[in-house]
Parts: C-alpha cells; sequence; structure tokens
C-alpha cells in the first residue's frame, strides 16, 4: 500500500480528528481510514458523473430505443416475470 503524507495547520488537524471520532460508516478509527473512505466516495460520485454525462449523450443523439422498441422491452419484461 502507497503511503502519503499530507500537511495540516493545527485547526484542520483538529477537524480531521473531530470527523475520524464522529464518522459512523468507519468501523476502523483513524486518520487513513477516512482519508481512504473520502477518496472512494469521491470515485464514486466521479463515476456516477460521466454515466449522467453519458446518458444525456445518449438521449441528445436519439441514440436510445425507440417508444415502440421501449414498449416491447417493458412487455417482454412484465411477460417472463
Amino acid at each position: 500500500m502507497a503511503k502519503i503524507s499530507i500537511y495540516l495547520d493545527e485547526q484542520r488537524l483538529k477537524e480531521l480528528d473531530e470527523l475520524v471520532d464522529n464518522y459512523p460508516p468507519l468501523t476502523k478509527r483513524s486518520r487513513s481510514a477516512l482519508c481512504s473512505y473520502l477518496v472512494e466516495q469521491e470515485a464514486a460520485k466521479q463515476k456516477r458523473q460521466k454515466m449522467i454525462e453519458a446518458a444525456i449523450a445518449v438521449d441528445d443523439l436519439n441514440l436510445g430505443w425507440n417508444e415502440e422498441e421501449q414498449s416491447c422491452a417493458i412487455t417482454d419484461g412484465e411477460v417472463s416475470g
């Protein structure tokens, strides 16, 4: 695992420690765990944003299903359970 160093002033360090102490999703109470969790959340956020942008592009370019195809897919889904 790679190691990184960050430099924070005393106020930011205090805030970081408060976040670590009061953040329920973390089972491992450490600064590293919090930083890892935040990086993971940001990566997921960026991935969702890219997917949204791609879906908008599909809609804008009319590359998706037309109404008839969509209706057939819904019907097929309902019939097959």
